[in-house]
């Protein structure tokens, strides 16, 4: 009897060297991929970081404005290299009193207090705040008219609400200026 064998070699599979390349060629796409979307994140995130930070400078900034805009009376010490006080003074409708924003280079913070209340931190991590004032001469004693101010703000991931940490490279710098109205009404 005669035995058939069948020589016919069956071709419908990978081998093992096919499967073991397109698996190579798999990881290499994969990390690109993953690779890209890693950067990707990290330029969203340096982003929030920076609106985050300008959000809470421009915040404390429009009420440092506003608070001169609307004062009777603004008296500024200081400089940059020891420290500001601002003191302000609202009468009439327009109160909250007399208030003073205080900034030191040593703990890098402005805050606010009505005088004799207590203190607020306004925005934390300004590492450099500069005041220019402009005086006019009212029934003979000199007042300020106008004030403008100039903050060097260190960028961070929530530090100014006290959630993250400062950068000590990164910076943001913001400014504003304002005529003093004069309520005395």
């Amino acid at each position: 009897m005669k035995l058939l064998r069948n020589t016919k070699i069956n071709t419908a599979g990978f081998t093992l060297m096919e499967i073991m390349i397109a698996t190579s060629i798999a990881m290499v796409l994969l990390f690109g991929a993953l690779y890209s979307t890693s950067e990707t994140l990290e330029v969203v995130r340096e982003g929030d970081i920076r609106v985050h930070t300008n959000v809470n400078a421009r915040r404390a900034l429009d009420r440092l404005l506003k608070d001169c805009r609307y004062a009777s009376e603004v008296e500024v010490e200081g400089n940059e290299q020891t420290g500001w006080t601002i003191g302000i003074d609202t009468t009439g409708t327009l109160a909250p009193g007399e208030l003073e924003y205080t900034w030191s280079l040593a703990d890098n913070s402005l805050r606010v207090a009505p005088v004799g209340g207590e203190t607020e931190e306004v925005i934390s991590d300004v590492r450099g705040f500069d005041v220019d004032t402009l005086t006019t001469t009212i029934d003979g004693v000199e007042v300020v008219s106008r004030i403008s101010f100039h903050f060097i703000i260190g960028l961070d991931d929530g530090h100014a609400t006290g959630a993250g940490n400062p950068n000590s490279e990164r910076t943001l710098e913001l400014a504003g200026a304002t005529w003093i109205r004069r309520n005395d009404a």
